[in-house]
């Protein structure tokens, strides 16, 4: 149980690192026009980290 809570958590981590960089990289140019592939990606993402988030009561 611990590990998985472990590998969730490192999983969780990773994805608010990468979520931010994705949103701060679209915001500080905005010239950039994702393709639809990486919204999708990302949404899926989001999801994720919002189902991981709430899994451990953080949101």
């Amino acid at each position: 149980m611990f590990s998985t809570a472990k590998a969730e958590l490192k999983e969780l981590m990773s994805l608010v690192r990468e979520l931010a960089v994705y949103d701060t990289t679209l915001a500080v140019n905005p010239a950039i026009q994702p393709p639809a592939e990486s919204r999708a990606n990302r949404q899926s993402k989001e999801l994720r980290l919002v189902e991981l988030a709430s899994k451990y009561e953080i949101l």
